[in-house]
């Protein structure tokens, strides 16, 4: 029953404002900010007339219609008393934003098991405390207190809201776009396999993102992720994999630490990908995002700057990735749009004077070829000889849609600000940007690795 926290069709907003300064705001104002959400919105506030130009009640027990999510922005000490009301009116989901519970005291320990018990008598949902609520891009719905990203095929769940909005913002900064985002806080109800098992079942999700510090239930959990990871991709970052970490973790939420050894086991048992950073995490992401399956191992690689593709082969060695050796049928076919000072080797340096042209052209070369399954064009943008910052992006992308898009393509692109223009195109094209060697093998290798569980390399 996940699923109604995501589609509700009326939000009581409890604890609404127009006061910038106070906490209720930034929910209320991502909530109003949309027209186009078809859920119905009833801001509540003990004063106010008006919020955001919709009319205001003193308490939900005074809004007339029935209310499918309640959202408490008000202070902790009058939670449990909103929290009655919302009983009263009959509430079906309720998200508490507010934190004040069990990750900060026993006192506070006690008030969110008391809470939890009380709706789970009376069978409404709980989401938090202690969060900073849901987003479905699909449909427009910020219920949350972060930025709301562009449309993806990208769902998280996340235990700290923090960790989240860093994840969420970087990505949107790459060019990945969102369909869910969860932050479950404390998690007093509402847990990781909950939200595991709507998203298995999503149509819009096609890459599921976790966060987490602890594990409720860990061979419920361990059995649904084994199930996601069947279907779709499922990246996994755990905080809290030192002694000292975990111990940070636990008085974050307020729930003991799982412990990272076995949890790592168990991620990779059940199919699914454990990243050790955050870059590694949303390289894995962007990779799952973008890009197809491919089919082989075999890998080719062009660039206009030698040293870049000496760094990559490095990765390419430690990830235990393989570069095609170039036939001689490949050779002849890219003859025509290499300088004689060229030799034709994987990695192709085919040194600074490359254009957008020869990435067109041997790019789209390399992906007709049945020799190469992953072909990754590296490029540090020239600013000589007439070149534009975006030409040689623009040509391995006209290269990869001519050719149907059959093959992932993985273009490592390290220029800094002069990558602006290249990344409006990959916005434009849906297309994705790597920003070094590193993080392109990793993203490989993951590719990789998901394709042999899918029995799509054998």
């Amino acid at each position: 029953m996940t699923r109604k926290f995501f589609y509700p069709d009326s939000i009581a907003i409890i604890g609404a404002t127009d006061n910038e300064k106070k906490f209720g705001h930034a929910v209320t104002a991502n909530l109003m900010d949309n027209k186009d959400l078809a859920a119905k919105l009833y801001p509540v506030h003990p004063k106010a007339e008006t919020i955001g130009g919709l009319k205001a009640y003193k308490s939900v027990l005074e809004i007339p219609d029935e209310i499918d999510l309640a959202i408490l922005l008000v202070p902790a000490k009058i939670v449990p008393s909103v929290v009655d009301e919302c009983i009263e009116k009959k509430v079906k989901r309720i998200i508490i934003v507010t934190a004040g519970f069990a990750e900060i005291n026993e006192e506070g320990r006690k008030v969110q098991e008391q809470l939890s018990q009380k709706l789970k008598e009376k069978g409404i949902r709980l989401i938090g405390p202690n969060c900073v609520g849901i987003q479905n891009v699909d449909i427009g719905m910020n219920a949350s207190f972060i930025q709301t990203p562009p449309k993806g095929n990208v769902s998280m769940i996340t235990q700290s809201g923090s960790v989240g909005a860093i994840v969420l913002y970087e990505m949107v900064w790459q060019g990945l776009g969102f369909s869910k985002f969860a932050n479950l806080g404390n998690m007093a109800d509402i847990n990781l396999t909950d939200v595991l098992r709507f998203y298995k079942e999503d149509e819009n999700t096609k890459v599921v993102t976790i966060y987490l510090e602890n594990v409720v239930d860990g061979r419920v959990f361990y059995e649904e992720l084994h199930e996601v990871a069947k279907d779709k991709p499922v990246v996994v970052l755990k905080g809290g994999r030192t002694a000292t970490g975990m111990g940070a973790a636990s008085s974050h939420t307020g729930s003991m630490a799982t412990d990272y050894s076995s949890l790592k086991t168990a991620v990779k048992q059940a199919g699914a990908i454990m990243c050790e950073s955050i870059s590694d995490y949303i390289a894995a992401i962007k990779a799952f995002s973008f890009l197809p399956l491919p089919k082989g191992e075999k890998i080719g690689v062009l660039t206009n700057s030698g040293g870049s593709a000496v760094m990559f082969s490095d990765f390419a060695d430690d990830f235990g990735l393989k570069l095609a050796p170039f036939t001689e049928e490949f050779k002849e076919k890219i003859n025509p749009f290499l300088i004689p000072l060229v030799k034709k080797v994987n990695p192709l340096d085919m040194i600074a004077g490359a254009s957008g042209k020869e990435y067109y052209e041997v790019t789209k070369a390399m992906l007709e070829d049945p020799d190469i399954d992953i072909v990754v064009p590296i490029a540090v943008i020239p600013t000589f000889l007439g070149m534009t910052t975006s030409e040689h992006y623009e040509g391995v992308i006209k290269a990869w849609n001519e050719t149907g898009r059959k093959k992932p393509i993985i273009p490592i692109f390290m220029s800094g600000n002069l990558l602006n223009e290249p990344k409006k195109i990959a916005k434009k094209e849906s297309s994705p940007i790597f920003l070094n060697p590193r993080e392109a093998a990793y993203a490989i290798k993951m590719l990789i690795q998901y394709a042999k569980r899918k029995k799509i390399i054998k």
